[in-house]
């Protein structure tokens, strides 16, 4: 995968990760820790200063008081009236309660001995949902800390709703932060674990031979009887000696050339020649050094066996030798990379 799409996933990883995060920490997390900051602050009020604000806030519905009664448990049923129509409210005052199916039945029954169209169940607590079914048929609304925040946070004194606004917009601040952090450690290991583009290396121009192509001289049949050849399958040599008759002579003539004019002890000239010495081999198309231990051989076709042919070329240096043969097959075609060795470091 090319360098520059890589970069592009990464930052696209970055981008995702921390505005989903920044979202939901700025939107909804924060929604919640107000409401939870909220519902504490409104259990630490007193019973009466609770009470009011319930009722300023029902009043604001319409909702007007005409009776009320308290107890000694600190609970407070109340007839409101809108429009004719009578309600009652009933409060249990504090964080720590759990409201269930058999408050909101004693309030059911409440209502219907007093002909009410509807009531109201508040508490900074919890109300069970197998209770809201019920609440439903019998026109109670249901009002538990999340719902109840809303309705009385603007009768809280200003600067303490203030305070729990900062606290909670302070700690999806942090939170926030600490997800583009998050953001970008995720990031980095995406772009680590793409895959890297393949190294390119430009195509060594490959000199003419010149006689050396022609048909083969006296010195040339000398020295083919002078080279080792390397031990091949019963296979291999099927398959590869109608071949090697006519692609040897030309090769091993580009050599002779070659050595003619290379310096001694010049390592650098012998990988030159051998390169250009195997790209006169019929069925190769160019061989080029990747690197100054693997020669890279691009093959015209992948049925015979230029391998049996590219060893005793490359053997006659001792230096290059043991040096690696990767075979790359033509292009379009499905056969796979190939690394052989002629000779064993």
């Amino acid at each position: 995968m090319p360098t520059s799409l890589q970069w592009l996933v990464a930052l696209a990883v970055v981008g995702v990760v921390g505005g989903v995060a920044t979202v939901y920490f700025r939107n909804i997390q924060m929604r919640r820790d107000e409401t939870a900051a909220g519902i504490v602050a409104l259990s630490g009020v007193s019973w009466r200063t609770f009470i009011h604000m319930v009722l300023d806030a029902l009043s604001r519905r319409g909702f007007e008081r005409v009776v009320d009664s308290d107890t000694a448990s600190g609970d407070s049923d109340f007839v409101l009236e809108r429009q004719g129509e009578r309600h009652l409210l009933s409060c249990k005052h504090g964080s720590a309660f759990v409201l269930g199916r058999l408050t909101v039945n004693e309030l059911a029954n409440d209502i219907n001995l007093n002909n009410a169209a509807g009531g109201f169940l508040l508490t900074q607590g919890r109300i069970t949902d197998d209770a809201r079914p019920v609440a439903a048929l019998q026109r109670i609304e249901l009002l538990d800390g999340p719902t109840l925040w809303p309705q009385l946070r603007d009768f809280l004194p200003a600067e303490q709703l203030a305070g729990i606004r900062a606290k909670a917009a302070q700690l999806a601040r942090q939170r926030v932060l600490s997800s583009w952090l998050v953001a970008l450690l995720a990031g980095v290991a995406t772009f680590l674990a793409l895959p890297d583009a393949p190294a390119t290396t430009k195509p060594e121009p490959v000199a003419d031979a010149g006689p050396a192509a022609t048909a083969p001289t006296a010195a040339d049949a000398g020295a083919a009887t002078r080279m080792p050849t390397p031990a091949a399958s019963p296979a291999d040599d099927a398959s590869a000696a109608p071949a090697t008759a006519d692609a040897m002579p030309a090769a091993e003539a580009a050599m002779v050339a070659a050595d003619a004019t290379a310096p001694a002890g010049s390592v650098e000239q012998h990988r030159t020649d051998v390169a250009r010495a195997i790209s006169t081999l019929p069925d190769v198309d160019r061989a080029i050094w990747s690197s100054e231990s693997t020669l890279q051989v691009f093959l015209l076709e992948i049925d015979g066996d230029a391998f049996t042919r590219i060893c005793p070329l490359i053997e006659r240096y001792d230096e290059l030798a043991s040096s690696r043969i990767q075979l790359t097959p033509p292009q379009g075609s499905d056969a796979r990379v190939r690394f052989r060795q002629c000779r064993s470091y």
